[in-house]
């Protein structure tokens, strides 16, 4: 018997979006021994016309199923309720937002044939281009760092964060999530790693996200998962290993992931850390005021431009 695949997909307000994800999704092609049975979509809120886009996608997709939830709670709340509904054995989580690279699912699952001791793995996010070049740069860049750490930390066996744009699975690893977190992918990550199992990273599953069209939006961005981050950092007493966090844990691994890039793209990463060095102090700043003003840990943000 094939292994059964759920896909679940978190939307509000991605009429613009959220076609070229499920297009992306019907073209890829599963291994042989698994099986799509169905896909997820939950409408949080949605006030553009996402929740027609996807009924009439349902009418020739049998297998997308719509849950239309009229008030908007966080993308956390979405996540739990479709832990609750999905009734595969292998749970994918995709961003509505997003797009997926041809193969890029096969890749995911087959990370869990390979090895039967996996319960959960992340792909690997490519921003696209920006209206700004500035952001694109600071994105490319930014990007390529987060993934050269993911995979560097799963290869060590050490991997305890989670992008949160793609990753997958086994039921049985979760069937909850506090509806309050802000960074699910963060959350995720640090539950495995208390229970002693390694995130792992696939390269090849590649997926395309949205990036942020000015700096103000970027930083808004960046405030808000700096804010995801100190909120896991304080459930469950541990930082998630972002390149930030090995830069105070493990100074000598963080410097041969910014060295092997520095070394690839030695003028784009001098630009690089030129404007993302202080850009990080006032998000770290704002992040920093945030907290000291009573805002607390907010599960609906304003939607990024």
């Amino acid at each position: 018997m094939p292994t059964t695949v759920s896909i679940g997909v978190c939307a509000h307000n991605e009429v613009r979006r959220i076609v070229s994800l499920l297009e992306s999704v019907s073209i890829q092609t599963l291994p042989r021994d698994f099986e799509l049975v169905e896909i997820i979509v939950v409408a949080s809120g949605c006030t553009d016309g996402t929740v027609d886009v996807v009924q009439e996608w349902a009418k020739v997709h049998p297998e997308l199923k719509l849950i239309h939830e009229l008030e908007r709670r966080g993308k956390a709340s979405a996540i739990d309720r479709i832990l609750h509904e999905y009734r595969s054995e292998i749970l994918i989580l995709v961003n509505a937002d997003a797009r997926l690279a041809p193969g890029s699912l096969g890749a995911l699952l087959t990370m869990f044939r390979r090895d039967g001791a996996v319960q959960l793995v992340c792909g690997c996010p490519i921003p696209e281009s920006s209206r700004s070049p500035t952001v694109s740069r600071l994105e490319d860049a930014w990007w390529r760092l987060h993934n050269r750490t993911l995979d560097a930390l799963a290869l060590k066996g050490q991997g305890n964060h989670c992008c949160d744009e793609l990753m997958a699975m086994k039921r049985g690893f979760t069937d909850s999530i506090p509806k309050d977190i802000t960074c699910d992918g963060s959350y995720f990550g640090m539950l495995a790693a208390t229970r002693g199992i390694t995130v792992q990273f696939c390269s090849e599953a590649i997926v395309f996200v949205e990036t942020p069209s000015t700096l103000r939006g970027l930083l808004t961005q960046r405030r808000r998962n700096l804010r995801g981050h100190w909120q896991v950092s304080r459930l469950f007493g541990r930082n998630p290993y972002t390149l930030e966090a090995l830069a105070r844990i493990d100074p000598a691994l963080a410097a041969r992931i910014l060295m092997a890039e520095f070394f690839q793209r030695p003028i784009r990463m001098i630009a690089f850390l030129a404007v993302a060095i202080p850009f990080e102090i006032i998000a770290h700043s704002l992040a920093r005021l945030d907290g000291a003003v009573g805002r607390g840990f907010q599960p609906v943000w304003p939607m990024v431009d």
